[in-house]
């Protein structure tokens, strides 16, 4: 019973993200990649421990812990340099803006030169 719910779960998120075209071919193959080996681990868990002793690891499920930390760390990673990326695109469009409409400092302020010439 909760194999089967697992498994249409997994399908069913699948679909969805496959349907929302976010993604490059390459990171949805990724990603169906990994909702394949989740697949086979609901449907055969004694694979997980077959392949923990092969990979010299005690369990099963020590194994699927360190790669969901393995995982955790690369989606961390993937997401601080996206918004450093953002943040650097930002800065530029700031500096931009700031270059195209100057402004000088008053003593209540910020008051834009253009709007009031006899400053």
């Amino acid at each position: 019973m909760i194999t089967t719910l697992l498994l249409l779960v997994l399908i069913l998120l699948l679909a969805y993200i496959g349907s929302h075209r976010r993604l490059s071919r390459s990171q949805f193959a990724v990603v169906a990649l990994f909702f394949t080996f989740g697949s086979t681990l609901v449907v055969a868990p004694g694979l997980a421990n077959r392949i923990a002793h092969f990979l010299n690891v005690g369990r099963g499920a020590d194994l699927l812990l360190y790669f969901a930390v393995l995982g955790a760390v690369y989606a961390a990673a993937h997401f601080y340099f996206r918004f450093k990326q953002i943040e650097q695109a930002l800065v530029s469009i700031v500096r931009d803006l700031a270059l195209l409409k100057p402004t000088k400092p008053d003593a209540g302020g910020v008051r834009d030169l253009e709007a009031d010439p006899e400053r």
